[in-house]
């Protein structure tokens, strides 16, 4: 059993990576596309009003291809992951900098070592994407339903999966 077995279910994971690829393609399809999205165990949320059509569309070719071994399309370089990182790096050397021992050089060591948790950001998110937070292989499982609704005047799309 790996890590992210341990953190995050298997169909949790498998979701993750069906929604990173439906919005990469569903991106290709739709210029300026702005919406953001949330996995679980039985699918995916969209939040934002896309064509049901085109969302198929795009959800149907990243099953597919995913299903086809372009493992690639699981990482979005724009994912929550990648911004909880990156988070958590710049925190980590600011508080590191603001530790050091030698009182005129702490701001310039927090600063540093921010600058370098915010360089390193984007490469260990989507390290963390890759081997903890998504997976790739989507065997068996297929989309069961696609709604929309509306509350509060913001619409959102559910997505449902099941794995056979």
């Amino acid at each position: 059993m790996n890590l992210g077995s341990l953190l995050f279910s298997r169909r949790v994971r498998q979701n993750h990576a069906l929604e990173h690829a439906t919005i990469t393609i569903l991106s290709g399809m739709i210029p300026k596309l702005s919406i953001s999205a949330r996995s679980s165990d039985d699918g995916f949320v969209i939040f934002g009003d896309v064509d049901l059509g085109l969302l198929r569309r795009a959800m149907d070719e990243a099953l597919r291809r995913l299903q086809a071994g372009e493992a690639e399309l699981a990482i979005h370089p724009n994912c929550g992951t990648n911004i909880a990182v990156g988070i958590s790096l710049i925190t980590l050397g600011t508080l590191f900098g603001l530790a050091s021992n030698q009182p005129r050089t702490r701001i310039t060591a927090a600063a540093a070592s921010s600058l370098a948790g915010l360089v390193a950001a984007r490469p260990v998110g989507e390290y963390v994407q890759r081997h903890l937070t998504t997976l790739p292989d989507l065997t068996g499982v297929r989309v069961t339903e696609i709604a929309r609704r509306k509350l509060f005047g913001l619409t959102f799309i559910e997505v449902r999966t099941v794995q056979e």
